[in-house]
């Protein structure tokens, strides 16, 4: 399976910000496409935010995971395990430096039932200054 021939999915992604006594979670359900090339797993899909569309591609390799972000909001971010990664997030109101230190990748996928699901839990860093403990998971579903 390639780009050209990938499975289209839906995908449900929910993000959780812990920072101290503060906790939030975003949920976004959306249309994407899910596709293979070599041993890296790809999850694509764009969102509307309040700054305009955003395109999303999630790179899944064997040891680790990269988000790509273009259009409104500009992100390259990557998650290896138990490492400390560089990466940035710009809109029109400025750059700023990321970096994430990743506790736990969990990816797996039922090719019969054409279902995945991909679990990060990272701490994040803003500007070197330390912004929280967060998780992301996309759950997507041939459709």
């Amino acid at each position: 399976m390639n780009e050209t021939n990938g499975i289209p999915v839906r995908l449900r992604q929910v993000a959780v910000i812990r920072d101290g006594a503060h906790e939030e979670t975003i949920a976004l359900e959306l249309d994407g496409i899910y596709y293979i090339k070599g041993e890296t797993m790809y999850l694509r899909f764009a969102e509307e935010n309040e700054l305009g569309r955003v395109n999303n591609v999630v790179k899944i390799a064997p040891d680790e995971v990269t988000v790509l972000r273009s259009g409104a909001v500009e992100m390259r971010q990557t998650f290896r395990c138990q490492q400390e990664m560089p990466g940035h997030y710009k809109t029109m109101f400025g750059r700023w430096s990321l970096a994430t230190k990743t506790d736990v990748i969990e990816f797996r996928y039922d090719e019969r039932r054409k279902q995945g699901q991909l679990f990060l839990s990272y701490e994040l860093m803003l500007e070197h200054e330390r912004s929280g403990r967060r998780t992301l998971t996309l759950t997507f579903k041939g459709v």
